[in-house]
């Protein structure tokens, strides 16, 4: 059984950098003039009752599906935006909902939805727990954040960048702290994921860490493993946390909250060359992990 979460849906405008430090209010039910990307879920229609249709919160990877309670509000919030309130949408890490409806032109165009109030619950796993460095990251470990990527090469200024199609964007603003605490652990930076909830987590391999924090991560995830074996309740936590290990050959581990750092970072832009729409619902407006664009960075 699932309890009923905290969570709701507001229709309230969100405001958007543009070119010249200027921002843009975007309402419920604009076109979403910035990239789609964040937290990926979906409402799905799971049961019909009589003659009421219910719906839940799903995250889902390849066969394994984790449901939740729909916030209160989606689907009314949903139906501002598109006629089919089931399908993808995205949570930014400044708590927008993001959707996509298919377009007379036969492309997904992104749409905004409203913002998150209170907290996502899935069972066996804490979207907004409170956690030091080198923790186990005890959210989901799949599609679960915004991604950017923390540079090692001379001149970046500790801005945050992304890539899309190989070119690459940067934070408005730079986040020398987030930057620096990074390259102490794992010098080479990289990726980072920031969720709905402004905490940020990162995969590290014991190869890529530093000699400095080698035995402060060791300590750290001991101390994880010995709570996690006591309590049958971690089960889901750790099958999650294994399936990510297995499949990246990295620990997902707690970086800290992006408040201790600044506002999440945003990119803005001259014009909108995102909301263009895809052909694909479930499309992101960035390159996988995998991609030319993050080889780069990694490389540095």
């Amino acid at each position: 059984m699932h309890s009923i979460g905290s969570a709701s849906i507001v229709q309230v405008p969100t405001q958007v950098p543009v070119a010249g430090g200027e921002t843009e209010s975007v309402y419920p039910g604009d076109a979403w003039p910035a990239p789609y990307r964040g937290s990926k879920y979906s409402v799905r229609r799971l049961v019909r009752s009589g003659d009421r249709t219910q719906y839940r919160l799903v995250w889902a990877r390849q066969d394994k599906l984790i449901h939740s309670p729909v916030p209160r509000g989606l689907i009314a919030s949903l139906r501002e935006s598109r006629p089919n309130v089931t399908g993808s949408i995205r949570i930014t890490s400044h708590r927008e909902v993001l959707c996509k409806r298919l377009d007379t032109t036969g492309l997904w165009v992104p749409y905004y939805v409203g913002k998150l109030e209170g907290n996502l619950e899935f069972d066996g796993f804490e979207l907004d727990p409170d956690l030091k460095l080198g923790q186990f990251w005890r959210g989901l470990h799949f599609k679960h954040g915004e991604t950017w990527s923390v540079w090692t090469r001379r001149g970046n200024a500790d801005y945050l960048y992304w890539s899309r199609q190989g070119m690459y964007f940067r934070s408005i603003h730079p986040y020398p702290k987030l930057c620096t605490l990074l390259r102490e652990v794992r010098p080479r930076g990289g990726r980072i994921y920031i969720t709905e909830h402004g905490h940020v987590w990162f995969n590290l391999t014991e190869q890529g860490t530093s000699y400095a924090y080698k035995s402060y991560i060791k300590e750290t995830m001991s101390d994880d493993i010995t709570e996690f074996r006591n309590e049958d309740s971690w089960d889901t936590l750790i099958e999650s946390i294994s399936e990510r290990v297995n499949a990246t050959k990295t620990r997902p581990l707690y970086l800290g909250h992006i408040s201790e750092f600044g506002e999440p970072p945003r990119t803005y832009f001259d014009g909108n060359p995102f909301g263009q729409g895809t052909r694909n619902e479930d499309v992101d407006d960035e390159d996988g992990y995998h991609s030319k664009g993050y080889r780069g960075m990694r490389g540095g």
